[in-house]
């Protein structure tokens, strides 16, 4: 992924030419390389801190609460995290897009709440420290009736809670 900024003309060098201006340092490259290797770690890789916890997002197919494998991982991370720091109990709060009614959409939203906390339940935490809600389709992301609003809406919420 290349930084759309490292392109630009510096305004520190308005005498060079915009060849010169728009090529980074040795060093600028190095770094930038750096950081996209960082941005593509998953979770588990990095190191995890409470507000890593506090509104991790996964998302979900429509009419699914079937979790990736990228969501299973990350939430196996997370049970690890919470092993180790017992004064920290989750709210896992389960989302849907606007189609479907209102009851269906309550229950859906359960359920994908409830398959948050069963991987991390299975991985070590103690059930007494997850709460989930449905909010069903009562709580959007983002409003309209597109397929990028529906996609962004049907998710679960990870909300932190001291214990």
């Amino acid at each position: 992924m290349e930084c759309p900024v490292a392109a630009m003309p510096s305004i520190d060098a308005p005498n060079q030419p915009p060849a010169a201006a728009a090529a980074p340092a040795q060093s600028d490259q190095t770094e930038l390389a750096e950081t996209e290797t960082d941005a593509r770690q998953p979770l588990s890789d990095l190191l995890m801190t409470p507000p890593l916890i506090d509104g991790y997002v996964t998302n979900f197919a429509y009419d699914s609460a079937e979790l990736g494998s990228q969501a299973i991982d990350d939430l196996k991370a997370i049970a690890a995290f919470l092993a180790d720091n017992g004064d920290i109990a989750l709210v896992i709060e389960g989302h849907c897009d606007e189609r479907g009614s209102r009851d269906y959409n309550l229950a859906l939203g359960a359920r994908r709440a409830i398959a948050m906390r069963d991987v991390l339940t299975a991985n070590g935490v103690d059930a007494n420290r997850i709460k989930t809600v449905s909010y069903g389709k009562e709580r959007p992301i983002i409003v309209g009736s597109t397929p990028e609003a529906w996609a962004r809406n049907r998710r679960a919420v990870i909300r932190q809670q001291a214990r």
